[in-house]
């Protein structure tokens, strides 16, 4: 029984994700679809990232991903299908797998030929899943090495600091950052720190979880992916310490 997981942009209000849906019943009717998520904002392909890359792994060996961010028809934006660590990814080239991919490179990469639809995520995606699970992607599809490359931004790391920035609020209004709980293992050395993101706002300590401060008190702590989060015990982070995207968040050693 294939597992086909889908994270699109069309949302929930409208009728598109229904048709998919149902276009991969009637295709694959043995198969078990998964919604990982249809609330990335439209055409955001660095929400989608950040989503995709935070679960994919959760999923067993066989997988097939759907991933439907900004795929309506563009003659310029080819759909690849790719597979990885056993798994199977089909995407449009808009820079989406050098987002969850930044150092590693997957086993095949195959460029779908040229299939004219005003809805690919319906058609051609479903179409690519069906070849995949019969092992015929090559029928639709020629290899190909490479595809389009976009990049997350890195924090600055130097012996003193680490600066990043914000890249993600969860729907709790939780601010994600891209600094890594790895670099800063790697830096702490047993030393003091303070976790600056507003100069009233600043944190001494990591939290374990959320419930490690009192109600509506603010908190630091590396999340599950092991990134670090700032947050309010059940309050809006975001709201409630002015938080925006791009925000600058830096680890002062001392």
């Amino acid at each position: 029984m294939p597992i086909i997981t889908l994270t699109t942009d069309l949302g929930t209000r409208d009728h598109y994700a229904g048709s998919v849906k149902g276009a991969l019943i009637s295709a694959i009717p043995n198969a078990t679809i998964i919604d990982i998520t249809h609330d990335i904002e439209p055409f955001n392909t660095l929400h989608a990232a950040h989503v995709f890359r935070n679960c994919y792994r959760d999923f067993p060996v066989g997988t097939i991903h759907l991933i439907g961010v900004n795929a309506f028809h563009d003659a310029a934006t080819a759909t690849l299908v790719v597979q990885y660590q056993g798994c199977w990814f089909v995407a449009p080239d808009n820079g989406f797998f050098g987002l969850i991919w930044e150092e590693e490179s997957p086993s095949s990469i195959f460029l779908l030929k040229e299939y004219e639809s005003i809805f690919p995520m319906r058609d051609e995606f479903v179409r690519a899943a069906s070849h995949i699970i019969s092992g015929t992607v090559e029928q639709i599809a020629v290899k190909a090495t490479t595809y389009r490359m976009s990049r997350m931004t890195k924090p600055l790391i130097s012996e003193q600091y680490l600066r990043g920035s914000i890249v993600y609020f969860d729907r709790f209004g939780n601010a994600i950052t891209n600094i890594q709980k790895k670099d800063f293992n790697a830096m702490v050395k047993g030393r003091n720190f303070t976790v600056a993101f507003k100069r009233y706002a600043d944190v001494e300590s990591l939290s374990l979880n959320y419930a490690s401060v009192d109600e509506s008190e603010k908190m630091c702590f590396f999340n599950s992916s092991g990134y670090l989060e700032i947050a309010i015990n059940k309050g809006n982070a975001r709201q409630l310490l002015n938080l925006n995207y791009s925000d600058t968040v830096q680890i002062d050693f001392h």
